[in-house]
């Protein structure tokens, strides 16, 4: 699991996101994240800030799960955030990679092998799914 974050620095501490939360709020709020952050743990491969650009979250998060998918398993890429956190700008150039670096797999180092390559891109968005390689159908 990765994350890419929207803070000034490197290490999002519990402090930090109660002053987000708080600024969210307007500080009217009080809100208490000691019981979520002491009972959950997270544990995230990469975490990326605002200035990473999209080749950058591509190697770093996509790329290494393409050999994967060769050992007869399934990858998937989720993003998961608030509206207008960047999860489509993020998102969209990936799919396109990703099948590239498939499809350059496949026609070299597993020709001839058997495999059946199956791709989705959805959306989910107020309860709907949305189809992104139909339109959005």
């Amino acid at each position: 699991m990765s994350l890419r974050y929207k803070f000034d620095d490197e290490r999002v501490t519990k402090e930090d996101m109660k002053k987000a939360l708080d600024e969210l709020y307007g500080g009217e709020e009080e809100v208490d994240l000691t019981e979520y952050l002491e009972k959950h743990e997270f544990v995230f491969d990469a975490v990326l800030n605002e200035e990473v650009s999209n080749d950058e979250v591509y190697h770093e998060t996509v790329e290494p799960i393409i050999p994967i998918i060769f050992q007869r398993t399934k990858a998937t890429c989720f993003a998961y955030g608030q509206t207008g956190s960047g999860k489509t700008y993020t998102m969209k150039p990936l799919p396109l990679r990703a099948v590239r670096d498939i499809l350059r797999l496949i026609h070299h180092t597993y020709r001839n092998q058997g495999f059946q390559l199956f791709v989705s891109f959805f959306e989910i968005y107020g309860g709907k799914l949305f189809d992104l390689l139909s339109d959005r159908k």
